[in-house]
């Protein structure tokens, strides 16, 4: 009843090797791990990414019903027992055999190497690197390896023509990057878009990215790779991410406040049909949703992560792509928690301003979609 549970839940991270901090390889592991895990289960932790299961359905979402909320707890108030099986499931979970989840890419792009210092902040590292492709490429999986997790705490990659220099910044659109894919915390697997949809690589094209490091007392040397799955042929759309911000300089949360409230919206002009959303912002985050409302006037939530965590931060894929039509505006509300009851607040006692690093803020809802059909630009 147990393993199970365990195999489908959690030990896709919790595999030797994988980015959570033990592996749930054996019985022993488990019951030595016990009482953390129901203290974890109980307060909603784990599993991560625990949006509100009574709006739309995320297939990434990583659901735990009360039935395996029920069992694993009751488990483990009963000792952890072993059972009666001769072989322990848990022992036959592996990890993968290759890097790359969906086998050796069709490309693979070399981030230069960067020597992430001792200690100190680091600006975010801005690089392009130029395509070697003759003839236009559709892109429809991704994924990025970090040269070391330790290190690298996230980046940004888009398509930009070769030689592209503006630096990129998280949460401003930009008509000349077409944003490719993400790797944060949550975030780290391959990435294959929705049917039928892909990101165009046009002949003379560039990866641009924005790379996050942050130190933690030794020397180390990052080179990150980002492993590209061309299309076997074109696919009918484009897919398009939206940065929905309100933050940069205008972004300002007085110091000890613990609801400190923000909305934005943003009117598509332009018919779409909805797959992904992502909130993002950083310690004092406490809580984001996402809601449209209809050209007719009619108001639906879409996303709701009532308990935000920047430790974890997927793109919640809808189970079912929602369409939206010409003129439905969409709005991300949310507040932050800058009193001394954040445990993970940096400072309670600072005015908190919008910025790059971790201990300023930022509030951005992204929108991955395609134009529906007969749709003009987005």
């Amino acid at each position: 009843e147990v393993a199970p549970i365990i195999a489908d839940k959690c030990a896709g991270c919790h595999v030797d090797g994988g980015i959570a901090p033990f592996a749930m390889d054996s019985h022993t592991m488990l019951q030595g791990w016990s009482p953390m895990i129901r203290e974890v289960l109980l307060t909603k932790r784990m599993p991560p990414a625990q949006v509100d299961p009574h709006i739309r359905h995320f297939s990434n979402a990583r659901y735990l019903s009360a039935e395996d909320l029920q069992t694993l707890v009751h488990w483990i108030d009963a000792g952890s027992p072993r059972g009666n099986g001769e072989i322990d499931p848990l022992t036959k979970i592996s990890a993968p055999d290759s890097r790359w989840e969906l086998g050796e890419p069709d490309y693979v792009v070399e981030v230069p190497a960067f020597t992430v210092p001792a200690t100190g902040v680091l600006d975010y590292e801005n690089v392009t690197i130029d395509l070697p492709f003759a003839e236009d490429r559709w892109i429809k999986s991704v994924q990025h390896l970090p040269g070391d997790r330790r290190v690298l705490h996230h980046l940004l990659s888009f398509i930009v023509p070769a030689g592209y220099e503006e630096r990129i910044v998280e949460g401003e659109n930009d008509e000349y990057r077409e944003f490719l894919e993400g790797y944060a915390p949550g975030k780290d697997g391959a990435a294959t878009y929705p049917e039928n949809t892909g990101v165009l690589v046009p002949a003379g094209s560039a990866v641009q990215m924005s790379l996050h490091y942050t130190t933690f007392g030794k020397e180390v040397v990052d080179q990150t790779l980002l492993g590209l799955y061309f299309a076997d042929q074109e696919p009918e759309h484009q897919y398009s991410t939206y940065a929905l911000s309100h933050g940069g300089e205008a972004l300002r949360i007085p110091p000890g406040v613990s609801e400190h409230k923000m909305r934005a919206s943003h009117v598509f002009t332009d018919a779409i049909v909805l797959h992904g959303l992502r909130p993002h912002m950083h310690f004092r985050g406490k809580y984001m949703r996402f809601s449209v409302v209809y050209p007719d006037g009619g108001h639906e939530p879409v996303l709701n992560v009532p308990n935000y965590s920047f430790a974890w931060q997927p793109t919640y894929r809808l189970s079912e792509p929602l369409p939206l039509p010409a003129g439905t505006r969409v709005i991300i509300e949310g507040a932050f928690d800058n009193s001394q009851y954040n445990e993970g607040n940096p400072d309670p006692g600072a005015e908190v301003r919008g910025g790059a690093q971790s201990w300023d803020e930022m509030f951005i809802g992204y929108f991955s979609y395609h134009l529906q059909d007969g749709s003009g630009s987005r």
